[in-house]
């Protein structure tokens, strides 16, 4: 009887002891949702984070950017006032030629008596390369060129301070100018041959109409020899490198390359209702 009364007794105390553990279990705090109180909803983690980027360059990129900006600024203000000149060079020498050739044309073309058939086609195919000298030059006359403005941006840039991101970007202009010159000159090189066959086909059919005068031959041969010694030359001249590909040639064997691998620290403190904390990070 007494080993049950303990068994018992024992029980009881084991049921008690448990209940306070039991009850010391924390309820779900009754919190007030942020919309209610008219804050911001914390983010997936529940926290607000703020990144603050401190990032320090090397005395090993600035050197090379001062260094790269120096060269850009001299390379660029003597490519883009070479480009100015020969803009200009070939705007005269277009509307000239042009204006020279429509007028042969028209002595050929609004003859009342036609001296032959070949006299009428010199006219109109010094028509058609009249147009197309004189359009050329018109157009090299009234643009303005990319690199000019170009050069007014760096300048601003340049009085500011510019950066390695801004000086990335003049880079990227440099060598779409250096692209664009590069077709332009492909271009010139073909019409200046077009201008040499034409030549040739002068020279080669002035001594066939047999009703042709001595000076119509004489003019003939004339002609002739200078559209062949213009488009040859013209040819020639279109393997010589633009100054705007000369500008990207030198700049890249001139310039510094800069690190690619600086050191560079972030802090991030991260804050919320139940706590705050500070990260951070480094990249080598």
């Amino acid at each position: 009887m007494r080993l049950l009364s303990a068994f018992v007794l024992a029980l009881c105390l084991t049921l008690v002891g448990l209940r306070p553990a039991a009850a010391q279990e924390p309820e779900a705090p009754n919190e007030v949702s942020p919309a209610d109180e008219g804050e911001e909803a914390p983010g997936p983690s529940g926290t607000t984070a703020i990144d603050i980027v401190l990032e320090e360059p090397s005395t090993a990129a600035r050197e090379a950017l001062s260094h790269n900006a120096r060269i850009f600024d001299e390379i660029l203000v003597q490519s883009t006032e070479a480009t100015i000149r020969e803009e200009k060079f070939a705007a005269a020498a277009g509307i000239t030629g042009g204006s020279i050739l429509l007028g042969l044309s028209a002595w050929r073309l609004i003859e009342d008596e036609p001296q032959s058939a070949y006299s009428r086609g010199l006219g109109v195919m010094f028509m058609t390369l009249g147009m197309v000298d004189l359009t050329t030059g018109v157009f090299a006359a009234t643009r303005v060129s990319h690199e000019k403005r170009r050069l007014e941006r760096w300048k601003k840039a340049r009085k500011n301070g510019v950066s390695e991101v801004e000086l990335a970007h003049f880079e990227g202009e440099l060598q779409a100018s250096h692209e664009i010159r590069n077709g332009e000159r492909l271009l010139v090189r073909w019409n200046g041959l077009t201008h040499a066959i034409a030549g040739v086909l002068v020279l080669a059919f002035t001594p066939v109409p047999d009703a042709s005068t001595r000076t119509d031959r004489v003019s003939g041969y004339v002609i002739g020899g200078v559209f062949s010694a213009i488009g040859l030359a013209t040819f020639a001249a279109s393997f010589r490198p633009t100054p705007s590909e000369k500008a990207w040639a030198e700049y890249n064997k001139r310039k510094m390359p800069v690190p690619g691998h600086e050191f560079s620290w972030r802090l991030a403190p991260s804050m919320s209702r139940r706590g705050a904390g500070v990260s951070f990070g480094a990249t080598f």
